[in-house]
């Protein structure tokens, strides 16, 4: 059951199941005193109307009659002479006779009819003597028993209807929010979302319809960015070599502009190829070839060819590993995202301090003692054209597009790359888990 149907369900039912559960209970408390009372008042005007009868005409006769009648009856009759001796009794009821309830005043004797095999009340003759009825608890047990079988069949059908009210719950309601959220869950991806709730005429039906038109022009307005993108990196890829090459040709004839122009045509010769680069992951001619490659000397041979450059920034670059292992990867693709990482690092460490670069547990990491991220910045760094503001500036800042395309290469392995603040820097984690091993490589 999913997270939304079980809160909302246990939440209905709980409540529910609670206010049932206190119902029965007070209903049924009621009832049982409400027949107990009725039955030992019912008794004692039983007791009452022959004590009436023995008060005008207490005799053997008499005594005989009333027996005879209780005798047919379910009840028993205990009649108590003046003296205080048994004057009668019906089927031997006086064997049930307690002591207590001979010196008992009127009203009644006995009223536990749980554990006591009688109820029992007592009606004093004028003059003397008393009328002693008693009626068997066992049929008010069975009356009782009944009552709880009612009462059992009552909580099976409210049972139940709790349980077909949770399916319509689940079915009619969370079940088709959960299906409009797994497909907006897709709107990321450009696609054109078909929410098959879209048919329905209440409030679901409009927020169906609603999802789908947004997917609808989501994916018009990426379609356009695609093309866009395109378009710019490809147009603007040839001029600027161009201008490159001229400022190049003035750089070295000491013009006081020549060293601006092509540095400034570098960094957008740079931004180019990163644009062209997005361009061709959005057309999904960004293609991988992965092959069987021994991670650990593959990454201590790319931190080698960076020594120079972290040498010249009088930086030091420390390289650890664990132990060898495989995995299949594009070398080329995986080659560049650790330059871009690397290069990263180099430019935000201060002069004097190191960045350590690590291998274990299918993870590669590289740490710098850099000023780090703010903590709220760490979620979009891999964002396209995203800078942090105290730390990355035009100086030493590149185009904002170098981790973002890192990203995208680490996924396309089928792994994951993140960063987290280690107080003294910034470390940059890629988890290589998913990558495919050798045993399970993917032929193209």
């Amino acid at each position: 059951m999913n997270r939304l149907s079980l809160k909302i369900s246990l939440f209905y039912l709980s409540g529910l199941a609670i206010i049932l559960t206190i119902s029965l209970f007070v209903m049924h408390n009621h009832l049982v005193n409400q027949q107990v009372e009725n039955e030992l008042e019912r008794l004692q005007q039983r007791g009452d109307s022959h004590r009436d009868v023995l008060a005008d005409n207490f005799d053997m006769r008499t005594i005989s009659h009333v027996v005879l009648m209780e005798e047919k009856a379910l009840t028993e009759v205990v009649i108590i002479a003046e003296n205080g001796s048994l004057a009668g009794a019906s089927n031997q009821a006086d064997n049930h006779i307690n002591e207590d309830w001979l010196t008992a005043s009127e009203g009644t004797a006995e009223d536990d009819w749980r554990n006591q095999p009688f109820l029992v009340s007592i009606s004093p003759i004028d003059g003397g003597g008393s009328v002693i009825m008693l009626e068997p608890t066992e049929q008010i047990q069975a009356l009782i028993r009944e009552l709880n079988q009612h009462f059992a069949i009552a909580a099976l059908l409210t049972g139940l209807f709790l349980l077909f009210s949770l399916y319509f719950l689940s079915h009619f309601i969370t079940k088709p929010l959960l299906s409009i959220r797994k497909a907006a869950g897709k709107l990321s991806q450009g696609d054109i979302l078909t929410v098959p709730e879209t048919k329905r005429q209440d409030e679901i039906g409009e927020l169906a319809r609603s999802i789908t038109k947004i997917s609808g022009d989501l994916h018009q307005i990426q379609k356009t960015r695609k093309a866009f993108l395109t378009s710019i990196a490809h147009e603007l890829r040839t001029p600027i070599t161009y201008i490159k090459g001229y400022a190049g040709l003035l750089k070295k004839e000491d013009s006081p502009y020549g060293q601006i122009i092509y540095e400034e045509t570098d960094r957008l010769h740079q931004l180019i190829e990163d644009l062209f680069e997005l361009a061709r992951m959005e057309e999904q001619n960004f293609t991988i070839e992965p092959e069987r490659t021994e991670i650990t000397s593959f990454v201590r041979s790319v931190t080698e060819r960076m020594q120079l450059a972290f040498d010249e920034q009088n930086i030091r670059l420390l390289f650890q590993a664990d132990s060898a292992f495989y995995k299949e990867i594009d070398q080329n693709r995986f080659e560049q995202v650790l330059i871009i990482i690397l290069d990263n690092a180099l430019k935000y460490t201060p002069a004097d301090q190191k960045v350590l670069v690590s291998v274990s547990n299918e993870k590669i990491e590289v740490t710098d003692e850099g000023p780090g991220v703010p903590e709220d910045a760490l979620p979009q760094l891999f964002d396209r054209f995203y800078r942090v503001d105290t730390s990355r500036n035009r100086d030493t800042g590149g185009t904002g597009l170098g981790l973002s395309i890192a990203k995208e290469m680490i996924e396309a392995h089928h792994g994951k790359i993140s960063a987290e603040n280690t107080g003294s820097g910034l470390k940059m984690i890629i988890d290589l888990k998913g990558v495919h091993h050798e045993e399970n490589r993917t032929r193209r």
